[in-house]
């Protein structure tokens, strides 16, 4: 008797700890608000992209262990066709011990010219020694993701130099990224990163937020019209500073005067 007993009680507190920790996941930056943090100077990366940065699609995916949905809160890949581009961004969210290392988060502004239907924000993070390559999580709680919507007129073919990304069995991708594209021009000189994911699959998910205000460091699924803009990009557990990719994913062909300007900045924290 005095056995079960202790297993119930048992039972009972570990019932009560996975109830609390679902509880702080949701309302813990109301009860704990989050330091807003001091934009430190300088800025990180200014660059205007056209739609020739769009190199890869049309497909339904985004890299991940197994393929990622790009409509935020779909883990399965859905039916559309997006356009990907890949940005390093020269600066990325540091987490960890205050008292040992000087925490940061990313603010990141936008301004969008000529967008036609949604464009999908997401962030990859790379490590140097290689560890698996992290992102936002794509489903669940915890999913966070900034989509913004245009009412351009859709362009009427497909994306110059657009081509499919290869679904990978071994879970590894060589991208290329768009920062080196020629003003006005088709051309780039290519500049690749290496994606390596882990098992488990969802290794590396939840690593980064992104988040329109720092009093919710794990942000959550965003939606909105402004054409210009900011969020901010957010690390939680252990992390050493790396490369920080953003994803930018439009679920259309876009118009040839079709921009998007990316500013990022430090915010120390």
């Amino acid at each position: 008797m005095e056995f079960r007993t202790r297993a119930g009680l048992a039972l009972v507190l570990l019932g009560c700890f996975l109830g609390g920790m679902v509880i702080l996941d949701t309302i813990g930056d109301a009860i704990l608000p989050a330091d807003t943090g001091t934009l430190a100077p300088g800025i990180l990366l200014d660059k205007v992209f056209s739609k020739a940065g769009f190199l890869y699609g049309p497909q339904s995916w985004r890299p991940g262990y197994d393929p990622l949905g790009i409509e935020p809160g779909q883990d399965v890949p859905d039916n559309g066709s997006w356009y990907l581009m890949f940005i390093d961004l020269n600066a990325t969210p540091v987490s960890g011990n205050p008292n040992v290392v000087r925490t940061s988060s990313v603010l990141l502004t936008y301004n969008f010219t000529g967008l036609s239907g949604r464009a999908v924000f997401d962030v990859y993070g790379l490590e140097t020694p290689p560890r698996s390559t992290r992102t936002n999580r794509q489903s669940g709680t915890g999913s966070n993701a900034y989509i913004v919507t245009g009412n351009a007129t859709a362009g009427r073919t497909s994306m110059p130099g657009a081509a499919q990304l290869t679904q990978s069995p071994a879970h590894q991708y060589t991208i290329v990224i768009s920062n080196n594209l020629l003003a006005d021009s088709d051309a780039t000189t290519a500049t690749t990163y290496p994606f390596a994911f882990f098992p488990p699959a969802t290794s590396g998910q939840g690593a980064f937020h992104l988040t329109p205000s720092l009093a919710r460091l794990v942000g959550g699924i965003t939606t909105t019209t402004d054409q210009d803009g900011s969020f901010y990009i957010t690390a939680t557990g252990t992390n050493s500073e790396g490369t920080l990719l953003l994803m930018v994913a439009v679920d259309r062909p876009q118009p040839d005067n079709f921009s998007l300007r990316i500013r990022t900045q430090e915010i120390r924290m």
